[in-house]
């Protein structure tokens, strides 16, 4: 009788253990989902600034490409102003040495013809002045196209300077924004002798001048130095002066491009 008396009393107590393990159970899995739901919230609103951000870099994106595509057109317009110009001081080059030779003939015939009946000194006098005034005219109408077209090359070259910028700004900030939208993790850490393995290498566009952050949610962990570049890794060692107070760069921690390279 004492000895089932005994065993009722056993299983009682393990009845009661087993409840507050339960519980203690129970309260575990509740903070680890109340911790789990506050990390899916900093997540999110991560993910939210970063769309935000990438759609403002992609705006001033377009605007740049409208304006290259605006500056690419005026270079044309002033080439062929340009060749207009060009044309033009060929014709009329041609038509002052047309004149410079009707002059040497009317010279010539000024020799052959004075006291002879062809015309009277005057009147042969009279024509060769009017050539000489028709051709100051024309050097100084070619002057002044030459002038033209000196200004019309300085704006082709600036135009097609400023395209070319606008060129470049347009590729780097397309590099950006697809930089942007990649992001890896920290495959292992070597605490000891402060280096990391990041799962990114030069397939993903990281480069020698290419910066990588550390983050966990929404909070920066610290900064990265790269070491060694491969196709699909990087090694970089942890920039201590950048962690975050209370904070170590951990394995899963994300990884993303705080910058593209130039």
């Amino acid at each position: 009788m004492k000895i089932l008396i005994f065993l009722g009393l056993l299983g009682s107590i393990g009845s009661a253990v087993l409840a507050v393990m339960a519980r203690s159970s129970l309260k575990d899995l509740r903070v680890q989902k109340d911790s789990l739901n506050r990390d899916t919230l900093e997540i999110h609103t991560g993910v939210n600034s970063k769309i935000g951000d990438i759609a403002a870099t992609n705006a001033t994106f377009t605007v740049t490409a409208k304006s290259a595509k605006d500056e690419d057109l005026a270079t044309k317009v002033a080439l062929s102003e340009i060749k207009t110009k060009e044309a033009s001081l060929d014709a009329t080059k041609k038509e002052t040495a047309e004149i410079a030779g009707r002059m040497q003939s009317m010279a010539e015939d000024i020799k052959r013809l004075i006291g002879s009946s062809g015309g009277t000194p005057e009147e042969l006098a009279s024509k060769t002045e009017a050539l000489k005034t028709e051709n100051d005219a024309k050097v100084k109408e070619l002057d002044q196209i030459a002038k033209e077209a000196d200004v019309a090359k300085k704006a082709a070259a600036e135009s097609q300077s400023l395209v070319s910028r606008l060129k470049q700004q347009q590729a780097t900030r397309a590099l950006a924004i697809s930089l942007a939208s990649r992001s890896g993790t920290i495959s292992a850490v070597n605490p000891e002798f402060g280096f990391v393995i990041v799962n990114l290498g030069s397939n993903q566009g990281v480069s020698n001048e290419s910066r990588l952050l550390v983050k966990r949610g929404s909070q920066l962990v610290g900064k990265l130095k790269i070491v060694q570049i491969e196709g699909n890794t990087t090694v970089a060692d942890i920039d201590s002066k950048s962690l975050t107070a209370g904070f170590s760069i951990e394995p899963g921690d994300e990884v993303i491009f705080e910058n593209s390279p130039t």
